[in-house]
């Protein structure tokens, strides 16, 4: 980067920064250097001003005049013409998505007129990423626009699926172009691609038929969508594939043949390429119990890999015989997750081949272990790194053998702990959990790595470390699964029972829940629950940080660790309506403070719907509040929430996007809930319901409220809710809200 490329990046940071006068002045020393680049900073400098008509008629200007066309740039090294040519025609680009980026903010063009402007990027420099994904959510815009119409007043555009095939095509090329926006664009190109196959012989919603034109019309958009993606799923890389393979492989059962055969190439280009990562994907259709279509499918999806003969991923294994590896090896995971008589409520030592009955000939298997450092594909940093990029290193860790001792849980499900021994000579703890469907917290992991990243990109949230603890989770069927192990950490339940046990206050659950029932009946008697009931229970979590953490700095930093990831799973948590959050859902990591959720059934505002329905939005009790320290949640608490919380509703597209995806998954069922006796079976929940549910969330837009809060607002609603004691005395016993 030359002088005048280092005046423009200083322009920038300080625009950014807010400091004004100063980026005025970085762009100026640029201009004066003849950088075409400072004529679209410049602008964008007019428009933070607030001097939008002059930024627009600016930028309209320089566009006009072909002013990033005809000059040579000073910021380029002299190199080839074509570079040249490559960098005036970004310039170009760049200038025209800006002008109709902003001509769409501020509604002074009709939408043709529109259309055309967010058209021009894309066709000045076709292998920008940027200008294929503004034009494709340009027609997502106007997807959405035409959705909630009637039939009768719906476009003909709209009806035959032609804006769909418009949005996914333009989505694709931005792929094939850079990484930037994949989470963006592959979960819609998706969900869109595959409402399109399956409404394709569907009548009109409100019709009672489908007329032979629109049913001629719509084959017709949904053969040239497959036309073109016959094209690109055999460019793009197979990792970025691979970043939604959970959600390909939820849709193999899909009822239309041509995209079911178009599924089947995308899960074998993925598996051909990353074999021994993307076949944990496919266990969970190779031991499915439930005789289905689904079933059907999969085994066709099998049969198809079975027959690809070429060595995979660079490896000395063919296909065949990894799936083999990874069915004989799933086989022995489910006979060691029901095998085996343990009662009571103890945590017992087993031996995984006697009382679990495992045969260890099923290792050493090739597969990867399944921990999130195994399972996770990078990303390229460099959008021209696309083609060439490797998204796993080449020294697999692999499964060399179990260890004979197993360590089964006291919890009424008796998960238990396993310990893999890795070609690499490291030991990974794994847990395997019967009775339980694990595809919703595999789903949720996927989006809270998303989180992370959005997390990280911010510079104030970066700055304070926030973050929410992720883990692998691979379902081996629709009832059983694989959780890595998290090692250090401890039920807040647990912890809790043990500091009131030293100073010999045992809780009495059948006063306690006679107590709260009397405490929640009238406002009047509330002081029953926070005098009689919290009486009973000083706040003991402080000692906790003190014994866990002596040295002062220490005992500083994990309490303040501890009152920022609170922040960020509690706003997380609010957003997605997850709920269930007793103490032993709630831990904490004894190496470092940090809290770390587990078990996510509960999610959408299900609590809501259960017999004693849920009242506080996320766990704040007394004892969490005495943990932050002399502010409470006054402190790092709220400005964590805020930046939480902002940073989420700056990703709203993003995040509804990825949700979208996972909400409307078949394989998902949104009504199934461990607790089902406690619940009223009355009320259904419906995936369009969720998704508005959660926009309205983002936006700070309480119930039956028309009027959105500002962060700070919304923020301050959420932990009145959550502290309130009528609340906390309506909740059902076993989320022990005196604890």
């Amino acid at each position: 980067m030359d002088i005048s490329g280092l005046w423009l990046a200083s322009s920038r940071l300080a625009r950014k920064a807010n400091s004004l006068n100063q980026s005025f002045n970085a762009v100026l020393h640029a201009s004066q250097l003849g950088d075409d680049a400072a004529t679209i900073e410049n602008a964008k400098l007019l428009f933070r001003d607030s001097q939008h008509r002059k930024a627009i008629q600016f930028l309209q200007g320089a566009i006009e005049q072909n002013k990033f066309m005809t000059k040579t740039s000073s910021s380029l090294s002299i190199g080839s013409a074509s570079n040249l040519n490559n960098h005036q025609k970004l310039l170009t680009a760049r200038a025209q998505l800006l002008l109709a980026k902003w001509l769409d903010a501020a509604g002074q063009t009709h939408a043709g007129a529109l259309r055309e402007k967010y058209q021009q990027p894309p066709k000045t420099f076709s292998t920008w990423e940027k200008g294929h994904y503004y034009l494709g959510r340009h027609y997502k815009k106007i997807l959405e626009s035409e959705q909630p119409l009637k039939v009768d007043d719906q476009s003909d555009n709209y009806v035959t699926g032609e804006i769909a095939r418009l949005v996914i095509e333009n989505y694709v090329r931005s792929l094939n172009s850079g990484t930037k926006y994949l989470y963006q664009t592959l979960p819609r190109i998706l969900t869109l691609w595959l409402e399109l196959g399956a409404q394709v012989d569907k009548a009109p919603e409100g019709k009672v038929s489908l007329s032979r034109e629109l049913h001629k019309r719509r084959l017709e958009q949904l053969g040239l969508l497959h036309s073109f993606l016959d094209k690109y799923i055999h460019r793009l890389p197979a990792y970025i594939f691979y970043t939604a393979l959970s959600q390909i492989v939820a849709r193999i059962a899909h009822p239309n043949a041509n995209v079911f055969e178009r599924l089947t190439h995308i899960i074998v280009k993925v598996v051909e390429a990353h074999p021994r990562q993307a076949l944990w994907s496919l266990i969970g259709i190779m031991t499915t119990r439930q005789a289905s279509e689904r079933k059907a499918r999969g085994s066709q999806v099998l049969q198809t890999l079975k027959s690809v003969s070429k060595k995979a991923d660079g490896s000395s294994y063919d296909l065949k015989y990894l799936i083999r590896a990874g069915e004989k090896l799933a086989e022995q995971l489910l006979l060691a997750c029901h095998n085996g008589d343990f009662r009571g409520n103890k945590t017992v030592h087993a031996s995984l081949t006697k009382d679990l009955r495992f045969n260890h000939k099923c290792t050493p298997c090739p597969l990867v272990v399944p921990v999130e450092s195994g399972l996770t594909a990078t990303l390229p940093a460099v959008s021209e790194h696309v083609k060439k990029h490797k998204a796993f290193s080449r020294d697999v860790v692999s499964i060399d053998c179990f260890l004979d001792d197993v360590l089964v849980l006291s919890s009424i499900a008796k998960p238990r702990r396993l310990t893999a021994r890795g070609s690499d000579g490291k030991t990974y703890m794994l847990l395997i959990k019967p009775k339980d469907d694990l595809r919703t917290d595999q789903r949720l992991m996927e989006f809270n790595g998303i989180i992370n990243r959005s997390l990280k990109r911010d510079a104030e949230s970066s700055k304070r470390q926030l973050y929410i603890r992720t883990y692998a989770v691979v379902p081996l069927n629709e009832e059983c699964g694989i959780i890595e192990w998290v090692p250090g950490i401890k039920t807040m339940r647990d912890i809790l029972i043990n500091l009131y046990a030293s100073q010999k206050i045992h809780p009495d659950y059948n006063a306690l829940r006679q107590l709260m029932e009397e405490a929640s009946t009238s406002e009047s008697k509330i002081g029953i629950f926070t005098n009689d009931v919290l009486g009973r229970f000083p706040p003991v979590l402080p000692l906790w940080f003190i014994q866990q953490f002596p040295n002062p700095s220490a005992w500083f930093g994990a309490r303040l660790r501890y009152t920022r990831s609170c922040a960020v799973m509690s706003m997380v948590g609010t957003i997605l309506g997850l709920g269930d959050r007793h103490g032993e859902n709630v831990n904490l990591e004894e190496g470092s403070g940090g809290i770390f959720h587990v078990d996510f059934n509960c999610l959408f505002d299900k609590g809501l719907t259960f017999q004693k329905p849920e009242r506080v939005p996320f766990r704040l009790t007394h004892n969490m509040v005495a943990a932050m320290g002399i502010y409470g949640y006054e402190g790092p608490f709220r400005k964590s929430s805020e930046l939480t919380l902002s940073i989420l509703r700056q990703q709203e597209e993003t995040l509804v996007t990825i949700l979208e995806a996972f909400i409307y998954d078949p394989t998902l069922d949104l009504q199934k809930d461990k607790r089902t006796s406690k619940r009223d079976i009355g009320v259904r929940l419906q995936p369009q319901s969720v998704v508005d549910s959660i926009k309205r969330k983002v936006k700070g837009l309480l119930p039956n409220e028309s009027i959105p809060l500002s962060v700070e607002g919304q923020v301050e609603e959420l932990i009145k809710q959550a502290v309130n004691p009528r609340n906390l005395a309506a909740m059902y016993i076993g989320w022990c809200p005196f604890l």
